[in-house]
This record gives C-alpha cells, sequence and structure tokens, in this order.
C-alpha cells in the first residue's frame, strides 16, 4: 500500500524538504497510515530520520501543528535512530496508549539508547502520576515497571539514568533514593548530574545539602540541574547564589537560575526578577518576566 501523496513528495526524494511540504503532514488521519509500514520503511533511513527529526523542530515553533500520526508510524521502524526520533516527537502525548507502549519498549526494544528515549518519556508520565493527573492504578503501575526497570538496569548505563530520573517523582520511592545517592556516590559528571536532576524531581529534604553545594559546582551541565533543583525544592536559603548564577555568562545556567528564583517566589528573588527584567539582553528580560509571572501566579497576586 502505497503512502499519502504529501508524504511520499517528501520522503521519495533527495531534495532538501521544504516547511510548506512539511506542515501539509499535519494532522494526518490514523487510517491514511495504518498498513502502510512497508512503503514508510521503503524511504531510505536517513531520510525518515531526517523527515521526524524536520517535523519535531517544525512543531516545537507552531504549536498548532500535530504529526502524531507519522510519529506513531516511526515507533515500529527497523532503524533505532528512527524510532528513538519518533519517541522525542510525542513529547506532548499523555494518551494511555503510549503510555503502554513505551513502558513495552523499556523491556522489548534492542537499541540501548531507544530503551534510555522511553525511560525519558516516561518521566514525563510520571510526572504526571505524582501529581495525580493518571488514574491511581495507571500511576501504580508506572512506577512498579519504573522499579522493576531499574533494578534490571547495568550500573552508570544512560537508561540506568534516565530511570532513576522518571522514578524521582514517586517522591515517598525508597529505591528510587537508594540509586540517587549511588549514582552521587560513586559515578561520573553525568551520573551525579542526573542524580542532581533526580533530587530535585524527588523533593526530598534529605537532598538539600547536596543541592546547595552543587551551586557552585565548576561543571556547568551540575550547576545548571541543581538550579534547577533548588526551585523544584523552593529552596529559599539558594536564592543569594542563585541571584549570582543568574548573572552568569554561561546562558542555559543563567536561564536554570532564573526560572528557579521565579519558582521560590521570595521577595528577595522577586526583587532580583524585577533587575533582571529591565536588562539590556532580550533573553534574559524575557525569562525574568516569564518567571515573575509564575511567581505572582504562585501567591496569588491578582494585581
Amino acid at each position: 500500500m502505497t503512502l499519502p501523496e504529501s508524504l511520499r513528495n517528501v520522503l521519495e526524494t533527495t531534495e532538501p524538504m521544504r516547511a510548506t511540504e512539511l506542515t501539509a503532514l499535519s494532522d494526518l488521519p490514523a487510517a491514511e497510515l495504518q498498513g502502510r509500514e512497508r512503503a514508510w520503511v521503503s524511504a531510505p533511513p536517513e531520510r525518515r530520520h531526517g523527515l521526524l527529526a524536520a517535523l519535531r523542530s517544525l512543531a516545537e515553533d507552531n504549536v498548532d501543528l500535530n504529526f502524531k500520526t507519522i510519529y506513531l508510524l516511526g515507533l515500529d521502524d527497523p532503524s533505532s535512530e528512527v524510532r528513538q526520533a519518533a519517541i522525542e516527537g510525542l513529547w506532548e502525548d499523555e494518551g494511555s496508549a503510549l503510555l503502554e507502549r513505551l513502558q513495552g519498549m523499556l523491556f522489548s526494544d534492542p537499541d540501548p539508547e531507544v530503551r534510555a528515549a522511553a525511560a525519558t518519556a516516561l518521566g514525563r508520565f510520571a510526572f504526571l502520576g505524582a501529581a495525580g493527573g493518571l488514574p491511581s492504578s495507571r500511576a501504580d503501575q508506572l512506577q512498579e515497571v519504573l522499579r522493576r526497570a531499574l533494578v534490571d538496569t547495568s550500573d552508570g548505563s544512560a537508561m540506568q539514568r534516565r530511570l532513576v530520573e522518571a522514578l524521582a517523582y514517586f517522591h515517598d520511592d525508597g529505591l528510587v533514593h537508594e540509586f540517587i545517592g549511588r549514582l552521587y556516590r560513586e559515578g561520573e559528571e553525568p551520573e551525579q548530574e542526573s542524580a542532581v536532576i533526580a533530587m530535585g524531581r524527588s523533593m526530598d529534604v534529605r537532598w538539600r545539602d547536596v543541592v546547595v553545594r552543587e551551586l557552585k559546582n565548576q561543571d556547568a551541565g551540575i550547576r545548571f540541574q541543581a538550579a534547577r533543583a533548588a526551585g523544584e525544592m523552593q529552596l529559599m536559603e539558594t536564592v543569594p547564589e542563585l541571584s549570582t548564577l543568574a548573572d552568569e555568562l554561561d546562558p542555559e545556567v543563567r536561564s536554570s537560575a532564573i526560572w528557579a528564583l521565579g519558582q521560590i517566589g521570595s521577595k528577595l528573588a522577586t526583587d532580583k526578577l524585577r533587575l533582571l527584567a529591565q536588562s539590556p539582553a532580550e533573553d534574559v528580560r524575557e525569562a525574568a518576566e516569564e518567571a515573575l509571572g509564575e511567581a505572582m501566579y504562585a501567591s496569588g497576586y491578582d494585581g
């Protein structure tokens, strides 16, 4: 069975992909691609992967575009790179069908990077489950699946790190706190960075001192995650250090610190955000204004 003409026009050529052609692929009915897996994989894998990457970029710039049907087709692709891109492209999908599919891929996909991508995506569902956004039975099932996968993973693997990050949303899970401590104490920078991510997501005060200390880490990636963790944990004592990080040259650390100040929302934090909102740098101004909005919303301010 052949693919819809709009999709064939993009896949069956080596010409650069044009935005107008890609936009035409939005909201394709599922029935138009059902049973067309053979036609899909007849295109070169590099072209399929390039298409999914281009669609994701386009969708991030325009929230009205919906390429879910094509991403779902990519989940069954023989290419691991395409399967991973498909998972990443479904970042807005919070449906139960995708939840079940990702849980299965944790154990069944032959590629470790795809399994790690599935674990990362399940973190979104773990957040929903911990926040009451999933039926309790589904949340409990997800927590158990993540725990089982975590116990089965090898130390220090990307899969293990992503599972720890996802499971940390279930704040009272003793197993994940055991793994957080192990990653932080025994790992190198990638493992320690994941541990700090999980500390923030767990919002457990046992990690307070570690998060405070890591705000001064020499590695920018860990400072970025420590700033975010401080915001998630609403550590008011970190406002002076976050204010310093908000003036950093590193744009990612700076943006994370500004976000965290908005999450904490104390007077000292909002005073700093108001100063940053007058910055000559547009990205700093916009981040500060958004963080101020978060702080005002959280405090119930209506003026």
